[in-house]
């Protein structure tokens, strides 16, 4: 039996979370999202022995930062093969870098416009659900 692929989203702020929900609906992308609000949620939500097709990090995580939640979860045998995705807002050169040294799979700047980001989300979505290849 194939399992239902999901997403693991590490994200505080209940105004992206609205926003991604509503864009995923308008879009018709049946990929359930599994919401976690603090770093401490998502690695308890890892332990489960379902593991989702992709994580996305907000890079304001907390407790842990998004570059300490990468650390932890590409030390860790049972996730490190997750794709994982770092979302921010136009951060520094030498943060992106480090994201991606740390073993992020991407890292994608938020729009700043509704339209912008609908686009970006079904670009995104696209690629992750129906051309990549996740275990």
């Amino acid at each position: 039996m194939t399992k239902q692929p999901f997403v693991l989203m590490l994200e505080e702020d209940p105004d992206d979370r609205q926003i991604t929900e509503s864009a995923l609906l308008d879009l018709g992308f049946d990929v359930p999202v599994k919401y976690v609000k603090y770093s401490t949620e998502l690695f308890e939500a890892l332990k489960a022995e379902e593991k989702p097709s992709l994580i996305l990090i907000d890079y304001n995580s907390t407790p842990a930062s998004a570059t300490e939640v990468l650390k932890e979860l590409r030390s860790d045998a049972d996730c490190k093969h997750i794709p994982t995705v770092v979302l921010g807002e136009g951060l520094s050169e030498k943060f992106i870098k480090e994201c991606y040294q740390l073993g992020a799979n991407s890292y994608i700047t938020k729009p700043a416009s509704a339209k912008g980001t609908k686009d970006k989300i079904e670009t995104f979505f696209k690629y992750w659900m129906n051309v990549a290849e996740t275990a």
